[in-house]
């Protein structure tokens, strides 16, 4: 026989650390402890996905993954078996009773072509599909795992018979999310695929490691679960099956009449992606595109400077002159005191100093209080600056000083702080993009008070919160 060509695979496991290359020519039959560990705990939580990437030899019977309890793997819990002789999926796994439960699947493996296999269990669903044809997808109530010691994952071998997959293995992963909605946005179903269930009790299975082959006949099957039963249940899954499809379907076409209704705003429809402004009160809105409009203060291009200025007419304020005094650079808006009374003020390039007189000091009420430097009016210390008297804008954060309140705006937000005004991350160029994390392919940036949002453009699939993919490209 052809010795086994394994490729490379790839692990991962929900962010949990099941993440190793294989080399090319060699795939490791047997997951670490922490591993196997980490796999079992999503079987446990009903919240595993399975992912093989397989061109298995002609007329061969192979296991693609088996669990097993004990240090001498003396007890299955789950496995998953290929077989290019009778074209055949079998998946096994003990149920909460201490049952083996089987199911039977047929699918094209002798093909000579590359099959990916997707075994999912979510809550009491079990989805198995290959090359995006659904196989079966129903609710069993005996999909329910206990937590194990001693828990053994093998790849690729089956560890009693010491039977390595005969063939090509580009890749296995599990993960606890449902990737089938990722890499088959349109699940072919089929129909026609007659599904072989079979349970075997925990006297049958109490001394036997492995009785079954790694892929029963369908002759012993097909007689030991002939019957009327057997026919009404796949005809009712088949049901369920077309039901389920329907929805996907009718789901589909309401996003597609969405999206070409666009939103309503005063009495009229704008379409999805645009932005209507209104100059007078500085407000826009957009139309997103699951159809919801999403209205707020214009947004503006965040300026370095320390005290932008508002303009009349304008919806977003601008970066004044810098003073150029004693040989030094202001900003406009800066303060400062050269001398015992004498404050000078950066005004849009024009620096105003004057004097002022300790006479005019405000009367103050605080017992502690003391003079600034170079300044000629005392101050109250010791108390809360902002609870008395806050001057921060709504979108900025007040801080306690010595000699008063100190305003900073908030993330999302630029301005002196007394002002603050809403950053648009949305008209980042690339650059920002890339350092500050703004919205990248297939989206589109949607604007809102102090953050973004990044939406998927029509006929995309969302891959995290900044990038969607194009769902004929996954």
């Amino acid at each position: 026989m052809m010795a086994p060509v394994v490729g490379q695979a790839v692990w991962f496991l929900a962010a949990i650390v099941l993440r190793t290359l294989a080399s090319e020519n060699h795939l490791p039959s047997l997951l670490s402890g922490v591993q196997a560990r980490n796999l079992w705990q999503l079987f446990v939580d009903r919240r595993v996905a399975l992912q093989f990437d397989i061109l298995q030899d002609d007329d061969t019977e192979g296991t693609l993954i088996s669990v097993y309890q004990g240090r001498t793997s003396n007890r299955l819990l789950f496995a998953l078996t290929s077989s290019t002789v009778n074209n055949k999926i079998v998946l096994r796994f003990r149920s909460h009773s201490g049952s083996l439960k089987t199911y039977t699947l047929s699918a094209p493996l002798n093909d000579g072509q590359w099959h990916k296999i997707i075994v999912s269990l979510q809550d009491d669903r079990i989805h198995v599909s290959e090359n995006c044809h659904q196989l079966l997808s129903k609710e069993d109530d005996e999909l329910e795992f206990r937590s194990v010691h001693h828990v053994r994952v093998f790849v690729g071998q089956q560890p009693h018979h010491h039977k390595v997959f005969q063939g090509k293995m580009r890749e296995f992963s599990a993960d606890s999310s449902n990737p089938v909605a990722i890499r088959c946005p349109n699940l072919d179903l089929m129909l026609d695929n007659f599904v072989l269930t079979k349970t075997e009790t925990p006297h049958e299975t109490e001394n036997a490691v492995d009785s079954a082959p790694d892929s029963p006949t369908s002759s012993a099957l097909v007689g030991d679960h002939a019957g009327w039963n057997e026919q009404v249940t796949f005809m009712e899954d088949q049901i369920k099956q077309v039901k389920f499809m329907l929805q996907g379907i009718d789901a589909r076409l309401k996003k597609v009449e969405l999206h070409q209704r666009g939103c309503q705003m005063a009495g009229k429809i704008i379409s999805f992606g645009e932005k209507q402004q209104d100059p007078l009160t500085c407000t826009e809105c957009q139309c997103s595109s699951s159809g919801e409009l999403f209205c707020n203060a214009i947004g503006c291009t965040k300026l370095e400077c320390a005290h932008p200025v508002l303009t009349t007419g304008k919806c977003c304020p601008e970066c004044q002159n810098q003073c150029f005094y004693n040989g030094q650079h202001y900003e406009h808006g800066h303060e400062f005191w050269p001398k015992q009374c004498v404050r000078c003020f950066c005004s849009n390039g024009r620096m105003d100093c004057q004097f002022r007189k300790a006479e005019h000091c405000p009367a103050l009420s605080c017992d502690d209080q003391e003079t600034p430097a170079n300044q000629c009016c005392p101050v109250c210390v010791n108390v809360d600056h902002c609870a008395e008297h806050n001057p921060c804008d709504p979108n900025a954060i007040c801080e306690n000083d010595t000699y008063g309140a100190k305003c900073k705006c908030k993330e999302g937000f630029f301005g002196n702080g007394t002002l603050c005004y809403d950053v648009d991350e949305c008209i980042w160029d690339d650059n920002a993009k890339e350092q500050l994390g703004g919205c990248r392919m297939g989206t589109m940036c949607i604007n809102l008070p102090g953050t973004f949002k990044c939406d998927c453009l029509p006929g995309y699939q969302r891959l995290d919160e900044r990038n969607c993919l194009d769902v004929i490209r996954i």
